[in-house]
């Protein structure tokens, strides 16, 4: 259908999500926001009349549509020369409010009815049948063949499937599967027509190689992705705060002005599929059946303050960042290892949640007062990922180690004088074991669990979970204590007790902080943040009560990620993604006279 512009459009991919440009203007329908999948589509349709809501404003685009609305809106838009005498169909007779529009349909042969002369016009049309409307309707030719795994050549819906494919109203995306099956909703045929309307010749563009970054526009907590293309037609991905660093994708597709990028990652399909136009690409962001806005734009590379060291570790070499005191300092200097806390997080204190910078501010703040920084990406994680093949080798003994090792390439280097250990939430807990077997000039504990991570877990879950689920959870807890492992999970707790993350919790829940830090012969201080969501003051309280010597400071608004916030949750979460907040008032201030003595 090249070079055709129809005056509206029905582009519906469930099997695809479909490629959704943000508008700006308001929805005219309040169960339609503007960043609904369908928005686009339904704005725009509205606007041209060709398609309305419900006296109630709203359009309830998850309803399905009827065979009547479906031929109404197609004599709408578009005029048929008939190639064949009318039929009378029994449950369509003359005065029925669709007759006009469902004879057109029929006397132009896209559709025929059934053997037994009925219509059925309130009934549901099925994604197939909708195929074969539009094809016929609109003279849509394929060029090329896409693969459905579920349209073989044999079903009767082949040709049409085919026919939406190759003018780009429908793609295979990352399942492969049109659904042929399932019935049409009203959003779904909102796109489809959308799509029909803005069908013109393609002009292929190159590829648009370089460097992209933007954000995915995850309700209230956006998350940071990167799109490196190649010249030869490759590409890497990254998502910086779930330490996923030029992870290699699966396809990168350029038709016209449209790029499909699929990515396999550890069995998890994702799509990014958009428009590149004007210096940006303007896309969807598809995984696990659920489709985010996402747009991409020249990535620009923050500048690198810090020295990349690369230190032996078990199983190759560890890439960290050194922070050099910044001002006129000369060597040897004393040298901070700072130690993230649990989960993905980055060697800025960053996770999945958003962008903070905690640790990077922290270390850039040290150095402004005379103390080197060491921070790193966790094995398994960013810059380090490679340094664990499989989740299931992962120990808590593992980043221990790591640090053991730090500690070892830092005194070997004459440019410092003292090693000091800086553990944040579980980095506390992996600081102590480290010092317990190698020698260190003192350690802070900022935001460091005083219990057990079973205690912790259920005091977290507990809030969270339902009874039953709290209970299974700990049963899961105490088997994985007594070094047992657990086959059956249930999904909803998947998450937490997957067989693969087993190994590394049965190793973490064989430590009791309290008697860690007691154990310890090496100066101590203890942080802690009173409105800290996730550790708690009792925390710090068990620390001290168990090393009697360690110096304790609280700070009154500090919370997990080191920022001032406010108690009330989503105040406080706020501050996770917020990376203009500066750290906590005092909190380097106190560190620093630790470690200098001063």
């Amino acid at each position: 259908m090249k070079n055709k512009l129809y005056t509206t459009i029905l582009a519906s991919t469930l099997a695809v999500p479909a490629i959704v440009v943000p508008v700006s203007a308001e929805s005219p329908f309040k169960d339609v926001a503007p960043s609904s999948p369908y928005a686009e589509a339904v704005t725009y349709l509205n606007a041209e009349k060709i398609i309305t809501g419900y006296g109630d404003g709203t359009f309830r685009p998850l309803e399905t549509i009827s065979r009547q609305h479906v031929m109404a809106i197609i004599a709408k838009i578009i005029d048929l020369p008939s190639i064949r005498e009318a039929k009378t169909f029994t449950d369509v007779p003359v005065g029925h409010p669709y007759y006009e529009a469902i004879q057109t349909a029929y006397r132009t042969g896209i559709i025929d009815g059934y053997q037994d002369d009925t219509f059925k016009p309130e009934a549901p049309v099925t994604r197939a049948q909708l195929a074969k409307i539009l094809a016929l309707a609109f003279d849509l030719k394929a060029d090329t063949i896409a693969v459905f795994q579920d349209v073989p050549s044999t079903h009767w819906s082949h040709e049409y499937v085919q026919a939406l494919a190759g003018s780009k109203i429908t793609t295979t995306g990352s399942t492969g599967l049109y659904r042929p099956n399932e019935q049409l909703t009203r959003g779904q045929y909102a796109l489809f027509l959308y799509r029909l309307l803005h069908i013109e010749e393609d002009v292929q563009l190159p590829l648009p190689t370089g460097h992209w970054s933007g954000s995915i526009e995850i309700p209230q907590s956006p998350l940071d992705v990167q799109l490196a293309i190649k010249e030869d037609g490759t590409g890497t991905f990254s998502v910086p705060a779930q330490g996923v660093k030029d992870y290699p994708v699966k396809s990168l597709k350029m038709t016209g002005d449209s790029i499909v990028v699929e990515i396999d990652l550890a069995g998890t399909q994702m799509v990014i599929e958009g428009k590149v136009s004007e210096g940006k690409i303007t896309a969807t962001f598809t995984q696990n059946g659920m489709s985010l806005p996402l747009t991409l734009t020249p990535y620009e590379a923050p500048e690198v303050t810090y020295e990349k060291w690369n230190i032996p570790v078990a199983g190759g070499e560890l890439a960290v960042a050194l922070q050099w005191p910044t001002g006129e300092v000369s060597a040897p200097v004393p040298v901070a290892i700072l130690i993230a806390g649990s989960g993905a997080t980055n060697k800025d204190g960053n996770t999945i949640i958003g962008e903070n910078n905690s640790l990077k501010m922290l270390a850039e703040d040290l150095a402004a007062q005379g103390i080197a920084t060491i921070r790193y990406d966790k094995r398994g994680v960013g810059e380090n990922a490679a340094l664990i093949a499989k989740e299931e080798d992962l120990l808590f003994t593992s980043y221990a180690n790591d640090v053991e090792s730090i500690v070892k390439a830092v005194k070997e280097d004459s440019r410092f004088s003292e090693v000091h250990l800086i553990g944040h939430s579980e980095g506390s807990l992996v600081g102590m074991v480290a010092a317990s077997t190698t020698k260190v000039d003192s350690i802070v504990s900022i935001a460091g669990a005083g219990r057990p991570i079973d205690e912790v877990l259920i005091e977290q879950l507990s809030a969270q979970l339902p009874d039953d689920m709290l209970e299974t959870s700990k049963t899961i807890l105490a088997s994985l204590k007594k070094g047992e492992l657990v086959e059956n999970v249930p999904e909803s707790l998947y998450s937490i007790f997957r067989p693969s993350v087993q190994p590394y919790m049965i190793s973490w829940l064989q430590y009791n902080p309290a008697d860690i830090i007691k154990a310890l012969d090496v100066p101590v201080l203890i942080v802690q943040g009173k409105n800290d969501l996730q550790v708690k003051v009792t925390d710090a309280e068990k620390l001290a009560a168990a090393d009697t010597d360690a110096e304790v400071v609280y700070f009154d608004t500090m919370n997990h990620v080191l920022k001032e916030a406010p108690m009330d949750q989503a105040g406080n979460l706020a501050t996770y993604a917020d990376p203009t907040l500066p750290l906590a008032k005092g909190l380097v201030d106190r560190i620093s006279s630790f470690i200098t003595k001063k």
